[in-house]
């Protein structure tokens, strides 16, 4: 297994690696630790099955089941496509192009729920020619580059994070009313800390407000945090290349998809999500 750094802050690409085998107790330990230093693992040339994908992934936690009204509903794989059976481009209108839309805002997966997911592991089967890229923003280097009477202000702040909030964004009608049922807002840590490599910050476009207090000083608290993500430094931009697997830690990034260049072409990605195993609160 051969690394090399990717980006300036994050990011870590692996080759020289088949995730079909089965891992050894001390490769999986190198691999979450890279994740843990890196925050992003990129692992190339991985032509594997959906059954292959599930079981590299269940070697770093159990896998959270897709949630009802997105594409591998009830199952352990999440399909994220820009086309339907046929192989026809759906409509921009489509409720499939807009959730894409929607993935297009930075986002940690699963942070509306109790225990938010720990990691999310993404195979390329189909990428456009150009454009597509999945971008990764350090959350911990947004956190470092924050003033010191703003850690002080938001160490202990709790936040508010909402499915509906973060797809209504893109369209009010797009969550479902089972969507609301199942998914009601959640309380999450603003401040989340990793002993090892320091604090990060635990936001994203599912955070709606900021706990106890009125919706205007919430509102100005969490632009004036979100001035700090605007640096190229703190990104990882990803240009797929065919059967590129990445893993990525949901509590130390932000990631978002950008648009597909030119002429839409089809692009199929396959996720699993592993989840988390205790609230942020308790971090």
């Amino acid at each position: 297994m051969v690394t090399k750094k990717l980006g300036k802050l994050i990011g870590i690409e692996i080759t020289g690696l088949d995730t079909r085998i089965d891992l050894s107790e001390n490769l999986k330990n190198e691999i979450s630790d890279l994740l843990s230093e890196f925050s992003v693992v990129v692992i190339r040339n991985q032509n594997i099955t959906n059954d292959q994908h599930i079981k590299f992934s269940e070697y770093f936690g159990n896998l959270e089941l897709t949630k009802a009204g997105t594409d591998g509903s009830g199952s352990k794989l999440i399909i994220l496509r820009n086309f339907d059976e046929e192989g026809n481009i759906v409509a921009p209108t489509d409720r499939q192009r807009l959730n894409n839309l929607a993935n297009q805002e930075w986002h940690s997966d699963s942070s509306f729920k109790i225990i938010p997911s720990k990691l999310s592991i993404l195979s390329a089967k189909k990428i456009p020619s150009k454009g597509g890229n999945t971008e990764f923003l350090s959350m911990r280097a947004v956190y470092n580059a924050l003033p010191e009477n703003l850690k002080l202000e938001i160490e202990d702040k709790v936040c508010w994070h909402d499915y509906s909030h973060g797809r209504s964004k893109i369209d009010a009608n797009l969550v479902t009313r089972e969507e609301k049922e199942a998914l009601p807002p959640v309380k999450q840590k603003l401040v989340l800390n990793n002993k090892k490599y320091g604090k990060s910050l635990y936001l994203g476009a599912h955070c709606s407000s900021i706990d106890g207090m009125p919706k205007d000083e919430s509102q100005n608290l969490l632009k004036k945090i979100n001035l700090y993500t605007n640096n190229e430094s703190f990104i990882y931009s990803h240009y797929w290349k065919p059967y590129d697997l990445i893993m990525w830690d949901n509590r130390a990034v932000l990631h978002r998809a950008t648009p597909i260049q030119g002429k839409i072409e089809q692009r199929l990605m396959v996720r699993t999500t592993i989840a988390g195993e205790t609230s942020t609160l308790n971090y």
